[in-house]
């Protein structure tokens, strides 16, 4: 008997899970079964002696590895359940049902936790409509749809706080306002939504039947004013009384002689953010911007739930939240309500130009689009480093992509680098440089099509160029000056007939033309000799560069006009060379947009410049918008740009730009330019604490701080040096 008792002690892995183990276990195994163990506390009754031979066979009682996969062999097999066979012992439609209703039970708990958002009512109901439809059930696999909800539906909602809802990692809070100012002039939400706080605001307006309203208005204007006439000064609540008397009247004044309409007003506010101490910082600081305002707000504890819908775009408007913050308003009233206030633009076709700093809307603005905009024409202005040139360079390298042709004039070479990277041309003129314009040169583009007058309209342009060579003009120096240069024209056969401009029917080349010395050699009178004199450093001294015949082909889509080896005192004559070509080049075609950008413009139309040359860009801008063109003024010094003239020419461009960007500004040329635009007090202010690449965009009416942002492969184009080859 002691050998059977450690036989069933050790019990051959196979057959481990196929024992019957029970306290019972005096029970007999049927006959068939004679080579099963039996355990029991007894161990008094004997085995089969069929079984015993085979069992037996050795003093430590071990069993035989073989006589066990045999044991259990009998018609029973069926209620021990092995591992290996569990799948295929449920075959009966009764098996089917309980296996479907624990499937079903996981599936409800898995749908409600990942919904919690719903009440229970809509969780069944979304059960109900097949939400998730079990198809098969396979290898305990659960096979189902995967709808449209499911991508947007969160993966978790936590609603254990009655502060705060907890959405996948977001912590969600909200603000019921219950009271507002008896009267509001200003747009109430304003100052909330120029905060960069993150929130969700629902406005929910609910129309009030007039004859209803009416009716109970005259029923409480006729109850409070008898009490009024019956209770003397003592009465606590007069001042109340007599108040709620004057609005009663005063709506009801409103609604019968002015067609005003009553609503019930209620406003939602939703906070939220990932960090739950910042989420309760910016609920005091909102509370404290509305407080400001005049507005009273009740934290939506124990309601946030409600909340969090109605500040969803479902139209839902909770009950809960109903009666804490219904709030009458007659429809004058509405308009304070408005929360469309910062401004936003979002060209079709407009290139990027930054995001909107109240809202971080993006800002896309095209400055071709006519039917939008006046003109095409831009004012930048900022101090140095500011970051007005980045911005240039950005709006340059965006027009590139577009086809646009682009002129740049280049005084202090901020643009050779991305000049290079997009394969565009640049012109240098100076000393070192082997390109030359002939300042006589007439060329065919100067009029347009079907007009005349081509040597009258150089001689007006010459007059400028030799004001900055020779200073300011009289009326007689001028006189004799025009003589000279219809003398020199005459001299290579030009006249005021237009038809002397053609040879062998081709338009007259460079070569055709009279240089600066042929000017030069013709001025021998006395009264000529001051100018005679200023001409020698262009003749034969270091400005030289400026006698000689056009070497240069303007073909490219992008060209930079470097004029920084002219040295100060002398750049304004290459700028002004360089403007005439241009200014040439864009009258050719009409339907392709082309820009030109006058960096340091104070340069032309400033008290270093003159008239006839702030005339000749004034004219630029004025009269671009018809050649498809787009001019752009760039300074830093404000108070140059106004100097001449009493700051007419400044004025005059600044007021046919449809678009002007202000970067950070002194506080003096902040009030200069006061003086020429309409800025407010707040944007002056604004202005001044602008950080670098930030900027105050005048946009036609709508006036927008924009933050300028660049990609890292744009920055890598502006920057570096040239990187293709």
């Amino acid at each position: 008997m002691k050998n059977i008792k450690n036989k069933n002690n050790i019990i051959n892995k196979k057959t481990n899970n196929n024992l019957i183990k029970n306290k019972n276990e005096n029970k007999l195994i049927n006959k068939k079964t004679n080579n099963d163990l039996i355990k029991n506390k007894n161990e008094n009754k004997l085995i089969n002696k069929k079984t015993n031979n085979n069992l037996i066979k050795n003093k430590n009682k071990l069993i035989n590895k073989k006589s066990d996969n045999n044991l259990i062999k009998n018609k029973n097999e069926n209620k021990l359940i092995n591992k290996k066979t569990d799948n295929n012992l449920i075959k009966n439609k009764n098996e089917n049902k309980l296996i479907n209703k624990k499937t079903n039970n996981i599936l409800i708990k898995k749908i409600l936790n990942n919904y919690k958002i719903l009440t229970i009512k809509n969780k069944i109901k979304i059960l109900n409509k097949n939400f998730l439809k079990i198809k098969k059930i396979k290898n305990n696999i659960i096979e189902g749809e995967f709808l449209e909800k499911d991508f947007f539906s969160p993966s978790y909602i936590n609603f254990n706080n009655p502060k705060f809802l907890e959405i996948d990692d977001y912590f969600y809070s909200g603000l019921i306002i219950v009271n507002y100012f008896r009267e509001n002039r200003d747009l109430i939400l304003k100052t909330l939504l120029e905060t960069n706080i993150n929130m969700n605001i629902s406005i929910f307006y609910e129309k009030c039947e007039t004859q209803k309203i009416l009716k109970e208005l005259t029923y409480n204007i006729g109850n409070v004013g008898y009490e009024l006439k019956k209770s003397n000064d003592n009465r606590q609540d007069i001042d109340i009384a007599e108040s709620s008397y004057n609005d009663a009247k005063y709506i009801r004044k409103e609604i019968q002689l002015n067609n005003e309409e009553l609503y019930y007003l209620y406003i939602y506010i939703n906070l939220f953010s990932n960090d739950k101490k910042e989420l309760f910082y910016n609920i005091d600081k909102i509370e404290g911007i509305l407080q400001s305002r005049g507005m009273q707000t009740k934290r939506a504890n124990f309601r946030e739930e409600q909340l969090f819908l109605s500040c969803l775009p479902l139209l839902e408007n909770n009950r809960d939240l109903k009666t804490v913050g219904k709030r009458n308003i007659l429809t004058s009233g509405l308009v304070c309500t408005y929360p469309f206030m910062s401004s936003s633009i979002f060209d079709d076709e407009g290139i990027y130009i930054g995001n909107n700093m109240y809202n971080n809307s993006i800002v896309l603005i095209d400055r071709y689009n006519t039917e939008k905009y006046k003109n095409a024409n831009m004012c930048i202005f900022g101090t140095s480093g500011a970051g007005k040139s980045y911005y240039t360079k950005a709006i340059i390298l965006r027009n590139v992509l577009l086809g646009i042709d682009q002129y740049v004039i280049d005084p202090e070479r901020e643009y050779t680098n991305l000049a290079n990277n997009l394969n565009g041309t640049i012109i240098k003129l100076g000393t070192t440089s082997e390109n030359f314009i002939n300042v006589f040169d007439i060329r065919k583009e100067s009029i347009e099509e079907n007009e005349h007058g081509y040597l009258a309209t150089k001689i007006g342009k010459l007059i400028g160029f030799f004001n900055l060579i020779f200073g300011e003009l009289n009326e007689e120096e001028k006189a004799v000056l025009e003589e000279k240069i219809i003398e020199v024209y005459k001299l290579k056969g030009i006249n005021f007939n237009d038809n002397s401009l053609y040879k062998n029917n081709n338009f007259k080349t460079t070569k055709d033309m009279p240089i600066l010395e042929d000017f030069y050699n013709i001025l021998t009178e006395e009264k000529n000799k001051k100018f005679k004199i200023k001409l020698i450093p262009f003749i034969k001294g270091s400005l030289k560069f400026f006698n000689n015949y056009t070497n240069i082909e303007l073909n490219n889509k992008l060209i930079v006009a470097d004029v920084y080896e002219l040295g100060e005192d002398n750049m304004k004559y290459g700028m002004y060379l360089f403007v005439e070509l241009f200014w040439d080049k864009i009258k050719v075609n009409r339907n392709i947009k082309k820009a030109i950008y006058l960096d340091e413009i104070w340069r032309l139309i400033g008290v270093t410049s003159n008239k006839d040359v702030a005339k000749f860009i004034y004219k630029i801008f004025k009269t671009i918008r018809k050649y498809g063109g787009s001019s752009v003024a760039i300074t830093q010094d404000i108070s140059d740009l106004f100097s001449l003239d009493d700051g007419a020419y400044g004025k005059s461009i600044l007021n046919n730009s449809s678009i002007k960007t202000f970067f950070s500004l002194e506080e003096e040329n902040i009030k200069l330019l006061s003086q020429y635009s309409n800025i407010s007090e707040k944007e002056k202010m604004e202005i001044k604490s602008l950080r670098r690449g930030e900027c105050l965009t005048f946009v036609g009416d709508e006036h927008i701080l924009i933050n300028v942002e660049v990609s890292d492969y744009e920055k890598h184009l502006i920057e570096n040096k040239k990187i293709f080859n």
